[in-house]
């Protein structure tokens, strides 16, 4: 049996975690797969309650101020290095306790049923499923990109596929063995102006060490990412069952 860890660190609005936390409830695990599910509790008490008792979780405290308005997330260089902090926990706890696979997701993320399944019949050392996110001045983005800190977002990943990338995060299933490599999000000092944000360090780790970044585009994820989008979300989920 093939064990999944699905984890993040967790500092969210209780309303958008249950979404996030219904659609892994709903993922499609293949035969011979099993998941688990460990959460970093971050400045978030009220979170603990909106867990499942199946899950598992610790609670890391921090002095990090982090400003989220309706519109957008306002991050700073220490923010980032907290958040690469706590996600190294989850690696430290994917490695302590066997697991095959690391999948890291998003607090503020929906993830299709099908996203698991898709992920693991790719076979790449680290694959992501994509999600498009549109900012306050109508820039659109994804969670992947070719190279620097966010450059190379390629028309095509708009079609269903799978596509090699320079870097990516935020929904990425990765195998043990890159973990065990040494791959994580530890910040890397002499690159902190030109290149910023946690997964970026994690990415050119894992090139260093020779391993592959893929996107997969076959059922993009729903980024809740402002107050806006998560009330436009609602609004489609509920037609969806009327």
């Amino acid at each position: 049996m093939k064990r999944v860890l699905i984890t993040a660190p967790a500092r969210q609005d209780p309303k958008v975690f249950d979404e996030y936390r219904e659609s892994v409830d709903n993922l499609i695990v293949p035969d011979g797969y099993e998941v688990s599910t460990f959460y970093v509790v971050n400045n978030c008490p009220e979170l603990i309650t909106h867990l499942r008792p199946s899950d598992h979780y610790i609670v890391r405290d921090t002095d990090e101020q982090y400003t989220k308005t309706h519109n957008d997330h306002i991050w700073t260089n220490s923010n980032m290095q907290t958040v690469g902090q706590l996600r190294n926990l989850t690696i430290d706890y994917a490695l302590m306790n066997h697991f095959d696979f690391w999948f890291s997701v998003d607090t503020d993320i929906v993830l299709h049923p099908e996203t698991l399944r898709t992920l693991i019949a790719a076979d790449k050392d680290i694959v992501s499923e994509i999600f498009w996110s549109t900012s306050k001045d109508v820039h659109t983005w994804c969670n992947a990109w070719m190279y620097d800190q966010g450059s190379g977002m390629l028309p095509e990943w708009h079609n269903p596929g799978l596509y090699q990338c320079g870097m990516t995060g935020a929904c990425t299933l990765v195998k043990r063995k890159v973990l065990e490599a040494g791959v994580n999000y530890s910040y890397i000092p002499n690159i902190r102006k030109v290149l910023w944000g946690e997964d970026r360090h994690f990415c050119i780790r894992a090139v260093v060490h020779g391993f592959e970044l893929w996107v997969d585009t076959h059922y993009p994820a729903t980024h809740l990412y402002t107050e806006q989008l998560y009330h436009q979300y609602m609004l489609g989920k509920e037609k969806h069952y009327e």
